[in-house]
């Protein structure tokens, strides 16, 4: 089988999950798969495995159904806004080089931050890229740099229903401490989130702005809390400075 058919077959399975989710909000399992597209459950199962290995797919292990994975949303991102992620590479690979930690672009996607472009810390601690990953928006410092414009009322109804679920120990339980946090970043211009969604991660996020001033983006600085926390106050300052280079990019 030439590499053409393969990637040809790929492509459609990408594209009846597609179908599926915007139709009904689900995936599809093996059998409904195959009676869409028409081919054996085994050759789906192959194809689908390959999806999964490539984070263009996911499978819920409860309902054994596979969705769209965070790398095809990444990308789906990065063609919705090519002028973003031109305007913002550059200065994102330049200032993890500056401070030697994972930096970050985040924007908003379906009630989460999706990191459209990540540079990866040249240090062996934090040094995997997270271009496609997907993170909750009240636990997180470009979360919170992504909820500022927006009411309260609106916020609530972004992050969901009450105890919210954070791994870290300092993460907001409540929307009340949220909202409180939220307002922090409105008036500051940035948000700090310290070890909240993780418990060994600091992280330092700036608003991205458009030519109409709308905050489309959020750059983000994370690292091992030992590093960022020791430097918090230069680290405000220069993702503060690479937000600012890339809303005037844009």
């Amino acid at each position: 089988m030439s590499i053409h058919t393969n990637i040809g077959r790929r492509l459609e399975l990408l594209a009846a999950l597609l179908e599926s989710e915007a139709a009904t909000g689900r995936g599809l399992g093996v059998v409904a798969m195959s009676g869409r597209v028409r081919r054996e459950k085994s050759q789906i199962s192959r194809g689908l495995a390959a999806l999964v290995r490539e984070d263009l797919a996911h499978r819920d292990l409860q309902t054994l159904e596979f969705a769209v994975g965070p790398a095809m949303l990444a990308l789906a991102a990065r063609a919705g806004s090519p002028g973003l992620l031109l305007a913002a590479h550059p200065v994102v690979e330049s200032l993890s080089v500056e401070v030697g930690e994972r930096v970050d672009l985040v924007v908003l996607h379906e009630r989460q931050g999706l990191a459209v472009d990540s540079v990866a810390s040249s240090s062996t601690v934090q040094s995997v890229g997270w271009t496609g990953r997907r993170t909750p928006l009240y636990c997180t410092a470009a979360g919170r740099v992504l909820l500022a414009p927006y009411a309260d009322a609106e916020i609530a109804a972004l992050v969901g229903p009450e105890p919210l679920s954070v791994a870290g120990p300092n993460g907001p339980t409540a929307i009340r401490d949220l909202l409180a946090r939220v307002d922090l970043a409105r008036h500051d211009g940035y948000a700090v989130a310290v070890r909240e969604l993780d418990p060994d991660v600091t992280a330092v996020a700036a608003p991205v702005h458009d030519a109409g001033g709308e905050v489309v983006a959020a750059v983000t600085v994370a690292g091992p809390a030992f590093r960022v926390e020791a430097r918090t106050a230069q680290l405000i300052d220069v993702v503060r400075d690479a937000a600012s280079r890339i809303s005037l990019r844009l």
